[in-house]
């Protein structure tokens, strides 16, 4: 069975769909919509032959499209998701999944109605690097988690005007984390500003999941190079992911044990342990790639996405919860809690 796709939204990272769908296993790319002629032509530039289309509608009431990927603005998501499920299309959708947690709820129901398929673009959660580290965390071999770090910054040209540090790049760390940790947090805080316009390109977020552990974020537009690096400690070792070193991820056997001796006041001392370093290997892959043919996967299938609509909505969730702190400059928000 081939699965034909449909794409709406062939922009800035439309674009890299129109790639990457067109060559995936399992799957053909047979039209695309915008409304922009100028991303139609290099749409079929890239894919000659490529039906493209400024008419949703015509999209849709093609037949031979089983499935629909979304890549317009976030604000659109919703409008057009629902368009999507109402035409008995499955749906894979770019992040954020909608921009409140009552639009994501909305969406996560539409789903289930039109029993559907819907997927969300957690790019981050199909790059085998972030696999490896997740793998390593299930093993045992940082121990338990004492605290994260986190750190995603650009710069040069890179400063968005449609929206802010917060849902364009923190987005992802709210994704990301949970899947660390392996629930959702308490709470959470956030600082920012806006230093181009009135739009926060630089923000500082807590993510608070009880019991003592911890996240840090440092997300920008205004830095002095692009990183992404991502840091666990734990009480057995410490792991960093730096997607722009070689080796990308790396476990360090270092951890405090008690020793015998104590301070003047009768207190044992901490003794630190460095037993060495382990870099891990990591198979090469290209991310979006792995997720286009893992939703054409689902779609074949029947299978829920690994990042299904109702694991996007907690991003949103925690991404709006950071909008309300900043709004607060800074007060601690706390989350609902969810009975599984």
């Amino acid at each position: 069975m081939t699965v034909g796709i449909g794409l709406i939204g062939v922009g800035y990272w439309g674009k890299n769909l129109v790639r990457n769908f067109s060559a995936a296993s399992g799957g053909e790319l047979l039209s695309v919509c915008d409304l922009d002629q100028r991303n139609l032509a290099a749409a079929v530039a890239a894919v000659p032959g490529l039906h493209v289309t400024r008419s949703l509608d015509e999209l849709l009431r093609d037949r031979r499209i089983l499935a629909v990927a979304v890549a317009t603005p976030a604000e659109t998501h919703r409008a057009i998701v629902e368009r999507c499920l109402d035409a008995g299309k499955d749906v894979f959708v770019e992040k954020p999944l909608a921009t409140s947690a009552a639009d994501a709820a909305a969406l996560v129901r539409a789903g289930e109605k039109a029993k559907r398929i819907v997927m969300v673009g957690h790019l981050f959660l199909y790059d085998r690097s972030v696999q490896a580290l997740l793998e390593l965390l299930r093993g045992g071999r940082v121990g338990d988690i004492r605290y994260i770090t986190v750190t995603r910054t650009s710069m040069g040209g890179t400063a968005r005007l449609d929206t802010n540090i917060v849902w364009d790049a923190l987005i992802h760390d709210a994704y990301i984390i949970p899947a660390v940790v392996g629930r959702r947090p308490q709470r959470v805080l956030a600082i920012g500003r806006g230093y181009l316009s009135e739009l926060e390109d630089v923000v500082f977020a807590c993510f608070d999941f009880g019991d003592g552990t911890v996240a840090e974020c440092y997300a920008s537009w205004y830095a002095l190079e692009k990183a992404r690096q991502l840091t666990v400690v734990g009480s057995d070792a410490v792991v960093r992911l730096d997607e722009f070193a070689d080796p990308k991820l790396v476990l360090y056997r270092r951890r405090y044990e008690q020793s015998e001796e104590r301070d003047p006041r009768g207190r044992p001392r901490w003794k630190w342990l460095d037993d060495g370093a382990e870099p891990q290997a990591v198979e090469r892959g290209e991310p979006l790639r792995a997720e286009c043919e893992h939703f054409i996967h689902c779609v074949e299938t029947r299978e829920r996405p690994r990042t299904s609509a109702s694991d996007a909505m907690l991003a949103v969730e925690i991404i709006e919860a950071c909008q309300r702190s900043l709004a607060a400059d800074g007060k601690w928000i706390e989350l609902e809690a969810v009975n599984d």
